[in-house]
């Protein structure tokens, strides 16, 4: 087993220790030791306490202190500038809204904290005087690679249907399959999940997309029923869920290539829906609307490419080789090499701009933009043409040629 005491770190001991030094006892708690016990180092460390939070806002007096949740027991320690969220051992109340308990109650009793956790690999517990406290089998559970509800698990979900997606995240980021009752727990309580704010929803299915196991949470997503609660009036295309791993690891992309086969007004829709950032539809759609080009086969058609969809040219090839099963190796190749030259030239630079052309050339301030991408287009075809004379004498040959004038 892993030694914990020796990798924790020196502004979490701190904590540990202050805590101590008043009577009271701090443990490792939820995701931080999962992650130790599996050899990772934790982003951040959670802990729960055998103190309430008004004997933790006198402990830790002298300290910086967020009171996060103090009717729920938890306050934040600031140690060395780091956040440490430390929540007094407690039991939860009815949940009437499927998400937050109705009250809390404060024990002393480690275990009846432990019992209202939501997975076993979350529902340990370690302290340099306890040494690892693990009730539910979590540890057997980690080396299994199984994730399992602690208790029954309709009722864990029932409690907080966030847990749903959260299972599902979980499933991805650790690469476990989910437990046989729990997966039929989830698609059992599925329609609580119409409880849960669209954030929280968004927050939880971006994580499960980003992560090193990402077809199999949404797989599992899928298989217990949730799509209508997540992706609501769209449909992910199941068959692109293997090739997932495929594509870069980033959510747009694999959100893109999930709903390939719906329109944009649909799409557009669901991110709205979702609250998801503009940046982040924006870059939804752009990839999609990737989807119906024309894979670039010369430099000249590369530069073309790159400049529309930039940054997005790389991973939009990515996303067409793997929906439409077409390589897209040396279209990525000449793109990098357009990228790398900088020979993708966007009209802002050009060796001349519309104020010039209508002064020296003397086309109309309504053809101007028309003019601009046609002196676009040549240095597209041949990046030296890019100099001032040579665009102007260019312009005067279109502009006669169009009646531009």
């Amino acid at each position: 087993m892993v030694q914990i005491s020796h990798h924790i770190p020196a502004y979490v001991q701190h904590v540990l220790d202050t805590l101590r030094t008043h009577g009271k006892r701090g443990y490792l708690v939820g995701g931080s030791l999962r992650d130790l016990l599996r050899g990772e180092m934790p982003h951040d460390f959670d802990l729960t306490a055998n103190a309430t939070p008004d004997e933790m806002l006198v402990i830790f007096k002298d300290w910086r202190v967020i009171p996060t949740g103090l009717a729920h027991g938890t306050v934040t320690v600031i140690s060395e500038g780091r956040p440490i969220e430390i929540t007094t051992h407690r039991t939860d109340g009815t949940y009437t809204d499927s998400r937050h308990p109705d009250r809390v109650t404060f024990t002393a009793d480690l275990s009846e904290d432990l019992a209202r956790r939501d997975f076993t690999v979350n529902a340990m517990a370690w302290s340099e005087e306890t040494g690892l406290v693990d009730l539910f089998d979590g540890q057997g559970d980690l080396a299994r690679g199984i994730l399992r509800a602690v208790g029954d698990p309709e009722t864990r979900f029932s409690e907080d249907a966030l847990r749903i997606l959260r299972c599902f995240r979980f499933a991805a980021q650790l690469d476990f399959d989910i437990e046989e009752n729990t997966a039929a727990a989830a698609a059992v309580c599925a329609k609580r999940l119409e409880d849960i704010a669209a954030e929280r929803i968004t927050a939880e299915l971006l994580k499960t997309l980003t992560s090193k196991a990402a077809a199999k949470g949404i797989s599992a997503l899928l298989a217990a029923g949730c799509a209508p609660f997540v992706f609501f009036d769209t449909t992910p295309d199941p068959s692109i869920i293997k090739k997932l791993r495929d594509l870069p690891n980033d959510a747009a992309v694999r959100t893109a290539a999930l709903l390939h086969t719906h329109k944009e007004a649909p799409v557009r829709a669901l991110l709205r829906r979702l609250h998801t950032s503009n940046a982040f539809a924006g870059s939804v759609l752009a990839h999609l609307a990737m989807l119906d080009e024309q894979i670039p086969a010369t430099p000249y058609e590369a530069r073309r490419f790159v400049c529309r969809h930039h940054p997005h040219a790389q991973s939009g090839l990515a996303l067409i080789a793997a929906i439409q099963a077409k390589d897209t190796a040396n279209a990525a190749a000449l793109c990098q090499k357009v990228f790398r030259d900088g020979t993708a030239v966007e009209i802002r630079r050009l060796a001349v701009n519309g104020k010039e052309l209508q002064d020296t050339v003397g086309v109309r301030p309504e053809k101007t933009a028309t003019l601009l991408a046609l002196l676009q287009d040549l240095v597209w075809q041949e990046p030296t043409a890019n100099k001032k004379d040579v665009l102007l004498a260019h312009a005067r040959n279109v502009c006669e040629k169009e009646k531009l004038l």
